[in-house]
Parts: structure tokens; sequence; C-alpha cells
């Protein structure tokens, strides 16, 4: 039995049919996308805010959990570590995040200390799982359709892309918070700055793969800076993080994350055609029926696993598996079967779509209505964009500025991380909260028509000349 006389079978049930709700309201999304021409990523985002804003208004339990997800994950890792009463977590979780114990965090509380507080927040933590898995999917299928080589001959473009991208924003926003807040603390402006240089790869790559444009150079230069930004982006985190907790600049951690960035990829990249055939010849001894998909998944999830222990965000992980695991690897060995793709391709249709429905789910529409959010997220957006777009100058030769510069656009979870981290510190209020949360959903949702919108007039170019 589970805790507080609620069976096992309760809690599945719970998890088993919200899983098919989120799954069921991701094809409506990209129904509804596909018969404007947009790609199907756009409709799933928006689906999840229209299901989990209106799920919220009416009070659901679950919608509730959902949008304040991170929250209930904070109180039960209290509980866990710290040995708080689930009643002394929830108010300290909720005062440390801003929710206070008024209205919201009021009903938050009683839900979570409730007879079915278990059962929710548990389908909650599942959905988070199971997202996290399908973007993890969507990573490593991206890895496999691109081409190592092509990407080697890009040369010094992706960290160019990636500098400039993190650079750009980053002066660009810490400019524009500091004229919008100028009474603020230092520390204020360095973690908006530090959100703005944030960026999603999940986002962009599941775009380029619905619109088809995942082997272009302009998805290979995207995805070769997106790496590089992710370590920049978790070096200024952590230096940032330093600064406003300890008031100095932590040089240990930055050389740390640094230094085993370069050990992990270089391990990866060096040893990678090695591991990668003993691997395959040691599960296909062991089932030489199976081995195509579970070697895959494992070399997909060891090195997530490894790219998190390190700092590095796990779907960083996931995509360097795709480049090093390709599909002449299995030419040698006979009657290699359905392709890589074909196999991997089903298990990221099902999972990925609860990534970006669920990330939909947890944006709060109300939030925006608050006095001056609206111009705040505005600037901040501005500032965001323009910064990505100059992240496309470096692109020549066959790659699109314009494309490159918007792909690199999306904030997405990532942005929202940032902010999180922000928030927990005390450094991003609740106003300011919102805006970026704004800044966030708004850089997201303009990339997929803004890259449609680039690649027609690219292609149009093309015909014309």
């Amino acid at each position: 039995m589970a805790p507080n006389g609620i069976s096992e079978s309760d809690i599945f049930a719970s998890v088993i049919i919200i899983a098919a709700f989120v799954m069921a309201a991701g094809i409506v999304g990209r129904w509804l996308t596909n018969r404007f021409g947009q790609p199907a990523v756009l409709g799933e985002l928006l689906i999840g805010i229209f299901a989990g804003n209106i799920g919220y208004w009416i009070g659901a339990p679950v919608f509730l959990v959902i949008m304040h997800l991170s929250e209930v994950a904070e109180i039960f890792s209290k509980v866990w570590l710290s040995g708080l009463s689930i009643i002394e977590a929830t108010k300290q979780v909720l005062r440390e995040g801003g929710l206070g114990l008024g209205e919201v965090g009021t009903q938050l509380g009683a839900i979570l200390i409730g007879p079915n507080g278990p059962i929710l927040v548990v389908t909650g933590i599942t959905l988070w799982l199971f997202s996290s898995l399908g973007v993890l999917f969507l990573l490593f299928l991206v890895g496999l359709e691109s081409s190592p080589g092509e990407m080697r001959q890009l040369g010094p473009r992706p960290i160019l892309v990636a500098t400039i991208g993190v650079i750009a924003p980053l002066g660009l926003g810490y400019m524009a918070i500091w004229w919008l807040l100028p009474e603020s603390p230092h520390a204020v402006h360095l973690f908006v700055a530090a959100t703005l240089s944030a960026t999603s790869v999940g986002i962009t790559a599941r775009i380029l793969r619905d619109l088809g444009k995942q082997n272009t150079p302009e998805a290979l230069l995207i995805l070769g800076a997106a790496v590089i930004d992710d370590i920049l982006g978790l070096i200024i985190l952590a230096v940032v993080v330093g600064i406003v907790t300890t008031g100095e600049f932590r040089v240990a951690e930055l050389l740390r994350i640094s230094l085993l960035s370069m050990v992990f990829f270089g391990i990866l990249f060096i040893a990678g055609d090695r591991i990668v055939h003993w691997g395959i010849r040691l599960f296909r001894a062991l089932d030489h029926h199976t081995y195509k998909l579970i070697f895959p998944v494992v070399l997909m999830l060891t090195t997530a696993w490894l790219a998190n222990v390190i700092g590095l965000a796990a779907i960083v992980g996931a995509f360097a598996a795709g480049l090093v695991l390709t599909e002449e690897k299995f030419a040698r060995y006979p009657d290699p079967g359905p392709t890589l793709q074909d196999i991997i391709s089903p298990l990221q249709t099902v999972f990925a779509p609860l990534f970006f429905v669920l990330m939909g789910m947890q944006v709060n529409l109300a939030s925006f209505l608050e006095p001056g959010v609206a111009w705040l997220s505005l600037v901040l957006t501005v500032a965001a964009v323009l910064g990505r777009l100059a992240a496309g100058l470096p692109a020549s030769g066959r790659a699109s500025p314009l494309s490159v510069g918007i792909g690199m656009v999306p904030r997405g979870e990532v942005g929202l991380i940032f902010a999180g981290t922000g928030k927990a510190l005390g450094v991003v209020g609740d106003a300011l909260f919102s805006a970026i949360v704004l800044m966030v959903v708004a850089t997201t949702l303009a990339a997929p028509p803004g890259l449609k919108w680039s690649f027609s007039r690219g292609e149009a170019a093309a015909r014309a000349a």
C-alpha cells in the first residue's frame, strides 16, 4: 500500500489517464497548427497553455499541481532530505518561491496535505519524467540524423555563433534591466542578463524536424552552436550564482565545468567509435533480435546521465550519443533490419509531445496581467530577440544568417530554469519573474513561424536566382 492507505493501482490509474489526456491534447494541437501550415511543436505548446489555464482557473487539483510542479518537487525533496513534515516543507517552499500563503499557496498546500495529495504529486512528477525522456529521444534522434563530418566542416563558425549568441543578449539584457529597474540591486541585473543568454536546443531541434530541415547547413550550425551555448550558459549561471550567494567570483566552479565539459566531449569523440563497436558486439551476442533497439537506448541514457553528472544538460549528452552512433556501424552485421531512425522515431513520437504540452501547461497567463509586467517583458523580449539574431552574423556560405539567428531565439525550459534559480535565491521577484516567463513564452512561440518564414524566404530567393 502507498501512503495514507492509497493503493498503488490508484496512483497508476491517475498517471495513465492524465498521460492519455496530455497525449490527446498534443495531437489536437498538432492537427490545428498543421491546418494553418505551422510546425507541430507550436500547436503542442499552445494547446498546453490553453488546457493548463482552463484547468487551473476552474480549480482542478491536478492542473494546480502541474502549474506549480517545481514547487511541488521542491516540497517533497525537503521532506525526503531534511525530515520536515509535509506541512512545514509546504509552508517553507511556498514562502521561498514567492507564492506565500495567499490564495494560491493556501490552495496548493491544502491539496498537498489532503488525502489525494500523494496521487497528484506522483502523477505530476511522473509526467515530468516521461516528458524528460521524450526530449532525450528527440535530441538523440536529431543527433542520429546529423552528420558529424558535415559539422566538422563548419570549422569555428559554431563557436562564433555560440559566443555572440551569449554575449549579445547578455549585454543587451543587462542594459535593458538596468534602464528599466535602475534602483534594483546589481544581482538582479546580472540574473536577468544571464537568463537572456540561455537557449533551448530542444525547441529548435523539434521545429527543424517538423520542417524537414534537420540536415540543412543552418540546422547543423544551430545544433553545433547550441551544445557550446549550453556549456557557456552553465558557466555564466555558476558565476552569477557565486556572485549572488558569496559576493565573489567563483573561479574554481568556472574551471570545473569547463574542464569536465572538455573531457566529456573529448572522450566521446575520440573513443566513441571503439565504445560503439564494442557495445554493438556485446549486445548482439546477448540478443541479436533486440540489440539494435536496446544498445542505442542504453548508450543515450548513459551519456545523458554523464552529461548531467558533470553539470551539463542531459539533452546535450543524448545529442552527442546520436552523433557518434551512426547507421554505418551496424552495416557490417548481416540482416541489420530497420534503420536506427525508424526504430527511435516512434519512441520520440510518443514521448516528446508530452514535454512540449507539459511546458505549456506550466505557463500561468494570469501572471501577465500584473502592473508593469507587459512593458517589462516587451523590452526583455526585444533584447532577447535582437541578441540572438546577432548570433547568426558569423553564418556564411550555404547557411542563412537569418535562419541561424531565429533558430537560436527560443529560451524554452532553459530560460525558465535560469529564472527559477534566481527566484529561489530571492533575487528575482514575482513581477520580474512573470515578465521573464512572458519573454520565454514569446521567444518560444515566435520561433516556429519565424523559422518557417525564413526557410521559405531562402527557398524563394534560390528559385528566383
